[in-house]
């Protein structure tokens, strides 16, 4: 054999090894491509499982929904409207207990709450929500006797509406320190009634249409 017939036989096996490789290196790289098609279709395949079976259940979740609004609504069907708790319809509420129970109502102020509003946590970031119920509170100042006293809190406690007593303190009227005017029937006392107002969440309303 010649040796440029050598050199050519060398050349021709470079070249098929070369070609070879390529092809190995290829198909490896193909290889590696389908497998995490593969598991990419798996997940998505996984995810598509689980969407349907929530979509599945979306029906009997908004049924759920419809009910538990309605039991709510029910529960808070006792709480005020807005109006019901702005400072003058309020007081007039009240006023009107204390003289049906003989009291006599001198001053009136609203009392600031402190709310805390839920938060709600979504993938790398918090939401805070509204407080569906809606705390109202005032302090009055009044004067009469322990046996009104009383009648004006039964009066409270069976209003048509939700009110609570959160708090009572008794004083003289007058001077303090003078043990007379200490042991009078007539009272001056400090009432702190709440009530809440119930807002519907938005969210909540939608999920039952």
């Amino acid at each position: 054999m010649k040796l440029d017939e050598k050199k050519q036989l060398l050349i021709i096996a470079a070249f098929c090894g070369l070609v070879f490789c390529g092809e190995f290196v290829i198909g490896w790289g193909l290889k590696s491509d389908n497998d995490a098609l593969d598991a990419q279709l798996v997940k998505l395949d996984t995810r598509k499982a689980s969407a349907e079976a929530k979509i599945v259940t979306i029906p009997e979740m908004k049924e759920k929904a419809s009910v538990l609004s309605n039991i709510v609504r029910d529960y808070t069907a006792i709480l005020p409207q807005k109006d019901e708790v702005m400072q003058d319809a309020f007081v007039d509420t009240i006023t009107g207990l204390c003289r049906s129970s003989g009291l006599t109502i001198l001053t009136a102020v609203p009392m600031t709450v402190r709310v805390k509003s839920p938060k709600r946590r979504i993938p790398n970031q918090v939401v805070e929500e509204k407080e569906a119920f809606t705390r109202h509170k005032y302090r009055f100042e009044m004067t009469g006797e322990f046996s009104q006293l009383h009648r004006f809190i039964n009066s409270v406690e069976n209003h048509p509406r939700f009110l609570r007593v959160d708090g009572i303190q008794l004083f003289p009227v007058g001077d303090r320190s003078d043990l007379v005017t200490a042991s009078q029937p007539t009272k001056l006392l400090t009432v702190e009634i709440s009530t809440y107002v119930y807002d519907e969440p938005r969210t909540q309303m939608e999920a039952i249409q």
